[in-house]
């Protein structure tokens, strides 16, 4: 039954049959012919196969997904036996974006690594709404509204909004005084073109349109700056500038204060100690802030 499965997570982690063998110190034809087997006993494709590569195939994704679980929690488990779940070791990956995670959160994990030297950790950047299990995150950190899923989100800091314009820009161009007069203002795009207001004491999106669009916050602030339009940032993005003057915050009585950064991560019961210790860390230190 196990026969052939830490070959396969070998060759899924290396990336080719070869570096599979060197890393297993065993021939390559043993792990080819490896392969083959556990596909003829599953009776499927794992591996995609050409001259010059090597792909996971759907069936592949999903079966190698469960066997990193499943091999996590074989390694929990003898390190409780052995009473290593004191000393908490073993790789953490992490997906995320923006300053607030490289300027705010990254400290603090390089905090819990000095505290857990045994703990390596790996921090990917980017905007893509990754699939943690699939793509064999640990945790990601989010920010926004959590909506419904098959993860568990918590709530790591609130992160509320705030509309922005430069002096520049309303010497230019009178101030809104209600969200529906957004229509008529040039509004610097992120993620989408609606943006959320309480009026009349309901939640309501308010279709904006501009001539800048960018997934970057601070390439947004600094256009913002320059007087190209308004903009909708997180409140800490943007409180420096406000202070001094450089930019002035518009249609506060109108804001929603829900947007959060967010802890997202599978089942807890799945949870390697050493991530739930991490989870941990994070809310406390954030929390008694």
């Amino acid at each position: 039954m196990w026969q052939g499965l830490d070959i396969f997570l070998a060759v899924v982690e290396q990336g080719s049959f070869s570096k599979a063998a060197q890393a297993l110190d065993v021939s390559t034809s043993h792990v080819s012919r490896q392969i083959q087997q556990l596909e003829q006993r599953l009776g499927t494709l794992l591996l995609q196969r050409t001259t010059r590569s090597i792909n996971l195939t759907d069936a592949g994704k999903h079966y190698a997904a469960k066997l990193k679980l499943i091999q996590q929690e074989l390694s929990d488990a003898n390190d409780q036996l052995l009473g290593g779940q004191q000393i908490p070791k073993g790789h953490i990956r992490i997906t995320g974006a923006g300053d607030f995670v490289a300027n705010t959160v990254a400290p603090v994990i390089a905090e819990f690594c000095l505290q857990y030297p045994e703990v390596t950790v790996e921090i990917d950047f980017n905007n893509r709404n990754v699939d943690l299990v699939e793509d064999g995150f640990d945790l990601a950190i989010r920010f926004g509204r959590m909506r419904d899923s098959s993860l568990i989100a918590r709530k790591l800091t609130p992160r509320p909004m705030t509309l922005a314009a430069s002096p520049r820009y309303l010497d230019a161009h009178s101030a809104p005084t209600h969200p529906h007069e957004l229509a008529q203002h040039n509004c610097l795009l992120a993620a989408n073109n609606r943006w959320r207001f309480i009026i009349d004491g309901e939640i309501e999106e308010v279709k904006i349109n501009g001539n800048w669009r960018t997934n970057h916050p601070h390439a947004l602030l600094q256009a913002c700056l320059q007087g190209l339009g308004i903009s909708h940032l997180a409140r800490d993005i943007v409180e420096p500038h406000l202070t001094s003057g450089a930019l002035i915050s518009l249609l506060d009585e109108f804001q929603v204060t829900d947007n959060a950064s967010w802890l997202v991560y599978p089942r807890k019961d799945l949870m390697p100690y050493r991530v739930r210790l991490l989870i941990d860390f994070l809310l406390d230190r954030f929390h008694s802030t």
